[in-house]
């Protein structure tokens, strides 16, 4: 009885895993590099588009245009990369999990740092973590040279807590923000110039878990 019931629930695991979307495959091998060109120059145009749809109907061909022309020149890893993490922001309506880990300690030094900048070094994406309810200063080192920076904190739904622009002569900068709602939370950083972040530090307010 045993042995029928193993296999009854092998033969529907091989069901589950055959029928699963090529991109719940597909995706394992994304590479971070990827992850971060797409968050920092594409999601910002197909955030609002997201439709929790259990397929993403755009031919390929098309979408592969639509990259090229905005990508220049991409390999064709890449652009099948990113046309998956498009699929999966348009079908999941969330970032795609970097494969990195997050900072348990809330600090993020250079060699962190520096897998989360975008291969043009003007970009960075980092994942800050699941966030509960309260008030958190983010505090940057490595800006300066007289650029501006667009500056935003965004949380797992799309939805915007910051989003400046600020020029800086000095390389250190003091954010706040509110978490108005429990949620994973991204820092989006973007300049015309190139940046190279020496340290990120979150610091918690003593008034979270106040009103929880």
């Amino acid at each position: 009885m045993n042995y029928l019931r193993n296999i009854f629930y092998r033969t529907i695991l091989v069901v589950i895993i055959i029928t699963l979307p090529p991109f719940a495959l597909a995706t394992d091998s994304i590479q971070i590099e990827s992850v971060i060109i797409f968050n920092t120059s594409c999601a910002q145009c197909h955030e609002g588009e997201c439709s929790g749809r259990m397929a993403f109907h755009l031919p390929k061909s098309a979408t592969d245009q639509h990259i090229r022309r905005h990508g220049s020149e991409l390999s064709k890893k890449m652009i099948q990369e990113l046309f998956e993490l498009l699929r999966y922001m348009k079908e999941e309506c969330s970032f795609y999990p970097l494969s990195v880990a997050l900072s348990q300690d809330q600090i993020w030094g250079s060699d962190k740092l520096s897998k989360l900048r975008s291969p043009s070094n003007n970009a960075y994406f980092v994942p800050l973590g699941y966030l509960e309810l309260g008030l958190y200063q983010l505090l940057l080192e490595g800006l300066g040279d007289n650029a501006n920076y667009c500056i935003e904190i965004i949380n797992g739904e799309f939805e915007y807590f910051v989003e400046k622009t600020v020029n800086r002569e000095s390389e250190k900068l003091s954010l706040q923000f509110q978490a108005d709602e429990r949620s994973n939370y991204y820092l989006r950083i973007k300049s015309k110039k190139p940046i190279s972040l020496k340290r990120i530090e979150m610091l918690t307010s003593k008034k979270n878990g106040a009103n929880n």
